[in-house]
């Protein structure tokens, strides 16, 4: 599973929307599938919207350069080749075979409902995506964390969290059955630069998520149309749901829970 971080994590709140909401997505791929096929379909998908670096290969994705078509991704300010991107960048969210946890938090709200919590926001997310990706790899098999570096304190941050989830469990799963699941004790934290194919894709679809839980469970605006088409695709196909189908409370968490 690799994880990407949107909106505001802290523990801190306040009634401005960039520091009301937080969140977390996971994005999970079975690991032959991925080495075998998404990465190198990935790759070839970059080369050909985007070219080749002076070190001789595409790209890293990276979100907020893209929307500003700067950089690496200059050519997206011509709407028919933004055009051309978002038409193949979909195709390829729907062939490929991945599953989606996103756990968000209106922090108002839960403090509201929870006044005398003392916990941290951030450990409430990431517990809730590895709670999820338990449920999600029991009776399937073992599966690794990894996520992408940002700086040296919040990756301590995470990486003494996550131990701390392997060594004494989270809310509702004890070590044992925690640990039965999870292939390593330590998160694999990983510089952009490494290009992580994973990595990008949770980076590409993690704000989407988000918006798409904020518009569901707080009344939160619509977005632009691609991301709009981007987040139905992943209500009805991509989100970790329940045998019934329903994402909720599997492939996306709110907090505070209705």
């Amino acid at each position: 599973m690799f994880i990407d971080d949107t909106g505001n994590v802290d523990s801190a709140a306040s009634n401005d929307p960039q520091r009301r909401y937080g969140g977390i997505t996971g994005v999970i791929f079975e690991i032959e599938y991925l080495r075998d096929t998404f990465e190198p379909g990935l790759l070839k998908l970059k080369q050909r919207h985007f070219g080749l670096t002076d070190k001789g290969r595409p790209p890293i994705l990276h979100l907020r350069q893209m929307k500003k078509g700067v950089g690496a991704f200059r050519v997206l300010v011509d709407l028919e080749k933004r055009k051309r991107w978002e038409t193949a960048c979909f195709a390829m969210y729907k062939k490929a075979q991945y599953h989606i946890i996103t756990s968000a938090v209106d922090k108002i709200e839960f403090y509201h409902k929870h006044p005398q919590w003392q916990g941290s926001i951030y450990e409430l997310l990431v517990g809730d995506a590895i709670e999820r990706f338990f449920y999600f790899l029991r009776y399937k098999g073992t599966g690794d964390v990894v996520a992408e570096g940002v700086n040296k304190a919040f990756d301590s941050e995470l990486k003494n969290l996550y131990r701390r989830f392997y060594d004494r469990g989270t809310e509702h799963i004890n070590a044992a059955r925690l640990q039965k699941v999870l292939s390593s004790k330590e998160i694999k934290i990983k510089p952009k630069q490494n290009d992580v194919q994973g990595l990008q894709m949770a980076d590409l679809l993690a704000s989407t998520c988000f918006a798409h839980c904020k518009r569901l469970y707080a009344g939160g605006p619509d977005f632009n149309e691609f991301a709009m088409k981007v987040a139905a695709l992943i209500e009805e196909e991509k989100f970790y749901r329940d045998r019934n189908g329903d994402p909720h409370g599997y492939g996306r968490i709110w907090r505070p829970q209705n």
